[in-house]
């Protein structure tokens, strides 16, 4: 009883682990356009197979950090057509450097993330 009771409990805390799964890794980079650190801008990772799409947003030093989910840091390990907009809503201000509208659309931008490693993927973008 004691034995079933200790496995019962194991496999409670390993099912409700937050740890990243091995098909995930960390992406963290710098947007810029023409030299210049593009804040406030989202930049969406998409697999080009199935998957979840991975997020994040430019500080203003244009760094950003991707998340899987709110628990798990990073994106789905392969290729991944890549989007990055900061075209602010209506009525809000534009940001002093704007993402060119041809970079916002998703497959224009592409990247590789890699099994095991800190994926630094830089994006310098150019407005011609």
């Amino acid at each position: 009883m004691m034995r079933s009771t200790f496995l019962l409990t194991l496999a409670l805390v390993l099912g409700c682990s937050n740890a990243a799964p091995s098909n995930v890794a960390d992406v963290s980079g710098i947007v810029t356009v023409d030299g210049k650190p593009a804040p406030g801008a989202m930049v969406s990772f998409s697999p080009t197979s199935e998957g979840r799409t991975s997020f994040g947003l430019t500080d203003d030093t244009g760094h950003y950090h991707l998340v899987y989910t709110n628990e798990i840091p990073g994106a789905l390990v392969g290729e991944h057509k890549v989007s990055i907009n900061n075209t602010p809503p209506p009525g809000k201000p534009k940001p002093s450097v704007m993402i060119p509208a041809k970079f916002t659309q998703s497959g224009k931008l592409s990247a590789n993330v890699i099994a095991g490693e800190v994926n630094e993927i830089n994006f310098d973008l150019r407005s011609k």
